[in-house]
């Protein structure tokens, strides 16, 4: 991307593109007046509840909740950051954006990426040409041991590197890029006698891209029956560290499972290249794996941006344990960051010498649907793996087994899981009563009692029937709908009407976008600019989108039910500041202050009176 892009183009790209049409290649549509419906391509559905509006090219969808405008199903589907989808679009539909001014410094760096990024392409297009040669026929010859052909190698553009200290180098020198350019994007390093000398040689090479589609570095897996001389190569080599390449911040197979982990919302994570090739050869799409490290905070932070679920496909070994460990701790550690990471961790549970390509090829693609399936909390996770390495043949080996189970249980956040773990996991599994794991607990200052104050906060809160509540939330949604979608039917009493008319809070936000963007009749994407957040957005989005069946525009009737709801809430609003005022007046004396009563009595009585208009207005 070349800078920020002009925000007057952001909005006119946003209404002239065509959202029927990117929608229409996820999901079948069909017309429905002056919008388009059809089944929601975010959840499994029958009867369609996913409903399109080109006028202001947003969506909502009333089965799963989600909604947004044409950037945001981009996003969503294409697993793209806000900047790629508009820039995605415009692509798409030829439309030239504009961006605004940048800084001598940012021309500099977009310039050095620039090239850095020309020189790895360019590596990566040299390594896939000889993967098709007869100099590659060792890298096409694992590839067919691990049971991959030509379209697996093409979806993830593996290519070879020559047994060959020096090819790249020649060829990468040879169409004008400089020893500096080279040695910057991590493909060769310089030698004593000047030269340059390849990082990657007679190794089948695994391409590793952005998000955005862009070559960053790369992985080497040395091939069996190659002669490399006196040297003993590493079985595995990245990258180093670059201006492009941060392993921990990385991970491969994202461009290519983007937007089945944004489809999802589930990201199965391994450790190796050829695992996250076979979980897509299996149909499992949404597979990356981390490049050499393990899972750290920047790769959650990455994930949380596609998914809220991450499933860790790691080995089966004490290694892949301990993966599953850190993953688990770094996530911790982010979350205490206040960051907004929220997914849920799990663990795919495979045997100790098996790894998850091992897994498609001995069980296929329902052995893997049913490890999935069957993937733990990372919480339940550790705590069999540590009572499984404990030495439970002793009373203190059996003592300080619960001792450790209950100090991973002590990170867990959620004090009913706690409970449901302790009972399962911990009581079940050792053979112990559960409140002698409570007391244990207790003793480590671990609480696994119910909730405090519980009972407390049952006696604040105000006695509302269930029944009653709804009724009230039905009618605030239903005048706020009238506001979105029938300004011009609206009485007089909604302009009497405020913020503490509304009792639910999202009600009361969406009355502040409404009055904020100009009050009822004013344009929905002025209302949708005024939105707290993307929840709220996605309610007004909703309410523009409802329909109504009281409520046709050609029906005499039409003005009286909104006027009658309205008026109703209206009325609900004035009995609540009458109740306020009673309260005020029964604490007040006459004898002492008797012009203080006088005035709430005059203003009870002048809200009395507006009351019983409004009241027989409705009847």
């Amino acid at each position: 991307m070349a800078g920020k892009i002009v925000k007057d183009d952001i909005d006119a790209l946003r209404d002239s593109a065509d959202i029927v049409a990117i929608v229409g290649e996820h999901t079948t549509l069909k017309r429905a007046g002056k919008r388009y419906s059809g089944l929601c391509p975010f959840h499994t559905e029958r009867t369609p509840s996913f409903s399109v509006t080109p006028e202001g090219n947003f969506y909502t969808c009333f089965g799963c909740g989600v909604s947004g405008d044409i950037y945001d199903f981009v996003m969503r589907t294409e697993g793209l950051a806000f900047p790629d989808a508009v820039e995605h679009l415009a692509r798409r539909f030829g439309f030239t954006l504009r961006y605004e001014q940048m800084t001598a410094g940012e021309q500099r760096r977009l310039g050095e990426r620039s090239r850095l990024v020309e020189v790895t392409t360019a590596s990566a297009e040299f390594f896939r040409a000889i993967l098709y040669t007869d100099d590659g026929a060792p890298a096409r010859d694992y590839l067919k041991s691990r049971g991959f052909g030509r379209d697996e190698a093409e979806a993830f553009t593996l290519g070879y590197a020559p047994n060959d200290w020096e090819a790249l180098s020649r060829h990468l020198s040879a169409n004008d890029f400089r020893a500096e350019e080279i040695i910057a994007a991590g493909m060769a390093v310089r030698t004593d006698r000047g030269g340059l000398r390849d990082r990657f040689r007679g190794r089948l090479i695994f391409p590793i891209h952005d998000a955005g589609g862009d070559v960053i570095g790369f992985g080497g897996r040395v091939l069996p029956g190659l002669d490399y001389g006196d040297f003993e190569p590493p079985k595995y080599l990245n990258s180093s560290e670059t201006p492009l390449y941060r392993k921990s911040r990385v991970l491969y197979g994202l461009y290519q499972a983007r937007g089945e982990i944004a489809r999802t919302q589930s990201v199965l994570v391994c450790e190796g290249y050829t695992d996250v090739m076979a979980l897509h050869q299996a149909g499992f799409t949404h597979a990356v794996a981390t490049c050499g490290t393990a899972v750290g905070a920047d790769h959650l932070r990455l994930v949380a941006r596609y998914a809220k679920n991450v499933v860790l496909a790691f080995d089966g070994d004490a290694a892949g344990v301990k993966a599953a460990e850190r993953a688990w701790e770094a996530l911790r550690s982010v979350q205490s960051e206040g960051s907004g990471v929220d997914v849920d961790l799990r663990v795919l549970a495979l045997d100790t010498t098996m790894d998850p390509a091992d897994l498609v090829r001995e069980q296929g693609a329902e052995g893997v649907s049913k490890a999935f399936g069957e993937a733990a909390p990372i919480v339940p996770f550790v705590i069999r793996h540590r009572l499984a390495e404990a030495d439970r043949s002793t009373e203190q080996g059996r003592t300080k087994a619960l001792h450790d189970a209950i100090d991973v249980l002590a990170r867990e956040p959620d004090q009913d899981m706690r409970r449901a773990w302790a009972r399962t996991e911990i009581a079940e599994a050792l053979g112990v009563a559960y409140d002698f794991v409570t007391q244990s607990a207790k003793r480590r200052n671990v609480t696994l009692d119910a909730h405090e104050g519980v009972a407390v906060q049952r006696n604040q809160t105000r006695d509302v029937r269930p029944d009653a509540a709804a009724g009230v939330r039905q009618l605030e949604r239903a005048v706020l709908r009238a506001a979105v979608q029938y300004a011009q039917l609206l009485p007089e009493a909604w302009f009497s009407l405020d913020e503490a008319a509304f009792g639910h809070p999202h009600a009361r936000a969406v009355w502040r976008a409404i009055a904020a963007a100009g009050g009822a009749g004013t344009a929905l994407g002025s209302v949708l600019e005024h939105a707290d957040d993307d929840e709220i957005r996605g309610i007004v989005r909703a309410l523009a989108l409802e329909d109504d069946p009281e409520v046709v525009l050609a029906d005499d009737e039409a003005s009286r039910v909104v006027a009658t709801r309205v008026q109703r809430l209206a009325a609900r609003r004035l009995t609540m500041r009458i109740d306020e005022l009673s309260a005020r007046l029964s604490q007040l004396n006459y004898t002492t202050d008797p012009d203080a009563v006088r005035t709430v009595q005059r203003e009870l009585a002048e809200i009395e009176r507006q009351r019983r208009e409004l009241t027989q207005i409705d009847k």
